[in-house]
Parts: C-alpha cells; sequence; structure tokens
C-alpha cells in the first residue's frame, strides 16, 4: 500500500473521529454515573454493602430519619464508619446523614449526653437512639426499634414450671428475651395466682411448656384474655401438662398427636438420634417468607385441627418432612415407622396460626393473632444458635404483635476475613518462599548472563 498525501490525511481523519467519539463516550458514561449508581460487591459474604434486610427496613420509612455521628477527624474508623451511612443513605434517601467534630459542637454533647467519641444518634419521629458501638446489626436494630409505635409488652406466664426468659440455664429463654429486648419488647414475668387479670397492655401472651396444672381460676383468666381479642404464643412440648389447657385447646378447635416427631434425615446433619425433627422447606406465610435455612426442632409434638366451628382462619407455617412420623413407642433401640397404631406418617404440623377479626370497644375491628408451636425447646439457650431457630422466633413475635414490616436482623459473619491454614500447608508456603522462589530467579539470572556471555 502507497501512503501518499490522501491517504494519511484519511489516517489522521479517522484518528480524530475516533478520538472525538471516545471522549464524548466518557463524557456520556460520566452523564450517566451522576443519573445512575451502580455499585457491586465481590466480598464473599457481601460485607460491604447492606443486607437485604436492612435495605428492606429503610425503605420502608415513611418520615425522614437523620444519623448524626460525632466523631473525631483522628479516629481511626472514621472512613469506615462514614461510608456504612452512606449505605442507608444510599438506599433511602430520607435518611439525613452528617458528620460532626465532638470537638466543635460541646453544646450538642450536652444536649444528647454523648459520651464517646463515635457515638451515634439516631432520631425518627421524635424519639432517639443512641449507639456507642457501631454495627450495621446495630444500627438496623435501632432503626427498628424507633420505627415500633409505642411499647410492646410480651408476657411470660410463670409459676407451672414454665421456660423463664430470665434464667440461664439450657431450657430457659435468657438469650432469646436478650435479642427481644434489643428489638425494643419490654419482658415480664406473670404469675396467675398474684393478680386478678392480665395486664391490659399486654400484646403477647406466652405460654412456655407448663409441667404444673393450671388452677381452674387461671384457666378463667386465660379464657377471659383470649375472649377480649388477646395474642397468645402456645409452646407445646409432649411432656408438658395439658390440664388446665384444655378449655384453651378446646376454644382454638386443635388437639396434639401423642408422641414424639421423629426424622431420619436428622441424622444426614451430624446428629446421632433421629427425635429432632428438621423444617428445611416452609409454607407460604408471613412469619416464614424470607427465611431460607432449616431450622431444628428437638423432640416436638403434632399438631393437627379439631372439628369445631370456623371462626379462626387456619394456616400453617412449620411441617415436618414426608419422612418423618410421631413415634409413640419408647424412644430406645431399634425405632421403625409403624409398629404402633396410632402413629401417623409425615408431614406434620409443628406450627399453625389462627386469626380472627375482633371488635373492640370502641366499635373498631382489628384480627387477633394466635400461634401454637408444638415445641418449646427451639428458642432455649441450648438450642437458639441452631439454623433459623433465632430468626424463625423473632418473626414469629413481630407476626403476633403486629409488626409485620419490621424483620429480624442478625449480625452477618465475614468469613473471609482470616485465612485458616494448617501446619503442613504453613511449612509448604514457607519454604517455597524461603527456598524455592529464591532459588528459581537465582538459576533464571545465572541461564541469563551465561547465555549473553556467549554472544
Amino acid at each position: 500500500m502507497i501512503i501518499d498525501a490522501r491517504v494519511r490525511w484519511q489516517i489522521r481523519l479517522q484518528s480524530g473521529l475516533f478520538i472525538i467519539l471516545f471522549l464524548c463516550t466518557l463524557g456520556l458514561l460520566a452523564w450517566l454515573s451522576q443519573l445512575y449508581s451502580v455499585s457491586i460487591d465481590l466480598s464473599k459474604n457481601e460485607r460491604n454493602s447492606l443486607s437485604q434486610e436492612s435495605i428492606r427496613l429503610v425503605k420502608s420509612l415513611q418520615e425522614p430519619l437523620e444519623i448524626t455521628l460525632f466523631i473525631s477527624p483522628i479516629h481511626e474508623n472514621r472512613d469506615l464508619l462514614e461510608r456504612l451511612f452512606e449505605r442507608y443513605q444510599y438506599h433511602q434517601p430520607s435518611i439525613q446523614f452528617r458528620s460532626l467534630n465532638p470537638d466543635l459542637t460541646p453544646d450538642l454533647l450536652r444536649q444528647h449526653d454523648i459520651r464517646f467519641d463515635g457515638e451515634t444518634l439516631i432520631e425518627y419521629q421524635g424519639r432517639s437512639e443512641k449507639i456507642s458501638r457501631v454495627t450495621e446489626s446495630n444500627v438496623t436494630n435501632a432503626i427498628q426499634r424507633l420505627m415500633r409505635r409505642g411499647e410492646r409488652w410480651l408476657v411470660f406466664l410463670q409459676g407451672h414450671g414454665e421456660r423463664n426468659p430470665y434464667r440461664e440455664t439450657n431450657h430457659d429463654y435468657s438469650l432469646f428475651a436478650t435479642q427481644l429486648a434489643g428489638k425494643g419488647f419490654t419482658i415480664e414475668n406473670l404469675n396467675l395466682t398474684q393478680t386478678s387479670s392480665i395486664p391490659e397492655n399486654t400484646d403477647v401472651l406466652i405460654i412456655a411448656s407448663p409441667q404444673v396444672p393450671l388452677l381452674p381460676g387461671e384457666t378463667d383468666l386465660l379464657q377471659d384474655y383470649l375472649e377480649r381479642g388477646g395474642n397468645l404464643l402456645w409452646f407445646a412440648d409432649p411432656d408438658q401438662t395439658t390440664d388446665g389447657l384444655e378449655r384453651l385447646a378446646n376454644e382454638l378447635a386443635i388437639e396434639f398427636l401423642p408422641g414424639v416427631i421423629v426424622d431420619p434425615n436428622s441424622q444426614l446433619i451430624g446428629l446421632n438420634r433421629i427425635d429432632f425433627a428438621l423444617v428445611a422447606e416452609y409454607p407460604r406465610h408471613p412469619i416464614t417468607q424470607q427465611i431460607q435455612s432449616l431450622s431444628l426442632f428437638p423432640q416436638a409434638q403434632a399438631i393437627e385441627y379439631a372439628e369445631g366451628d370456623d371462626i379462626w382462619e387456619r394456616r400453617n407455617f412449620l411441617r415436618s418432612g414426608d419422612t418423618s412420623w410421631n413415634e409413640t413407642g419408647a424412644m430406645e433401640g431399634e425405632i421403625f415407622h409403624g409398629d404402633n397404631h396410632d402413629e401417623q406418617t409425615g408431614p406434620l404440623n409443628i406450627g399453625i396460626t389462627l386469626t380472627r377479626s375482633h371488635q373492640q370497644d370502641n366499635g373498631s375491628l382489628f384480627e387477633q393473632r394466635v400461634a401454637v408451636i408444638g415445641d418449646a425447646d427451639f428458642l432455649s439457650n441450648r438450642y437458639l444458635g441452631n439454623g433459623s431457630n433465632l430468626e424463625l422466633g423473632l418473626n414469629l413475635i413481630n407476626w403476633l404483635s403486629h409488626d409485620d414490616n419490621l424483620i429480624a436482623i442478625s449480625p452477618r459473619p465475614a468469613p473471609d476475613t482470616r485465612l485458616e491454614l494448617s501446619q503442613p500447608a504453613k511449612i509448604v508456603i514457607s519454604l517455597a518462599f524461603l527456598l524455592v522462589i529464591p532459588l528459581l530467579l537465582i538459576g533464571t539470572g545465572m541461564r541469563i548472563w551465561f547465555k549473553r556471555r556467549k554472544l
């Protein structure tokens, strides 16, 4: 090809057009980046972005929320904390965030009693909360508490050997109660022998597997609470006493199957016993719609609907697997399905909900909610950390207290922040860096030197 003046001019024209188009493309991308922001979190556990639960929560905010971070310029985590709050602001533009130097705002420090460098003040609808240890979990839980209108009273029935929210033994509920308190719930114990009624401000009454029969007067108080439209959560273990609770079961039109639910699939996750019911697939229900992993129910009891009037709307939200059954024989030796006549094949109901419309004294209607679960162990201190048990329990309480838009937020682990190596792997890496790689470099250098010397 002969390059003359004309060809040279065409090449220059093409190059000029390419540069112009390239600059126009860059300008267009810069303009689009101002209109549409896209971020991609490539960390293994997406810990550099907000969880989907936090995003759903902040998007449900109805009014502006103010976040004030009191942090000095020399604080080592200043940039990290500011980026965290900017993520909240990105997903909800109504969030107003500001970062203040505490040394320059002494009046605000006194007004809000700010005592630590890095402390954060969150304000919403005239209420406020302070956070000393700023994490996504703590921030989202604080927003959740501020969004919860008024106090929520959870009352645990006591005096009959029930699970206690303040005791720390394996079968009690102190860990679960701590989680609930962090979500803004107020927890109280109630002994019906010491009161003439169940308090009017009770949002959810919890009966956690009584071991001693209830007195007739106590049963009357429970019946009255239910008739007044109170929300109820009933944990029913196979070894609980049903004396005094028959009227409650009749009112709800439910029955408990004999025996314990067994599931051979429990051995697939490393358990050496089969009297644990695994729930991996959940019926469609607001309580379980966000739960993705399995939950574990030790020695659960199956529930059936009894004949009765249709004043309650019934729904299942926990069911055992197809391979399960209710074992009514002794839990020892070889256990087979069908060796007793009253055993039924799964799936079996472990958790059910009942709802109905109830008219208040002022004439308005509201939805009364009841949940019955055939196991009290899954939220105990011993089993709370298994699978989705904690998430399930928090969602259950939120649903019963009519806080459907508030969801349980748990801190996400960050599994890729540490590199765990075995001792042989450490030795191999050490030898590679200290001997193998230096020898390869020396050998390569010597080979190049010899080749050049021969030239």
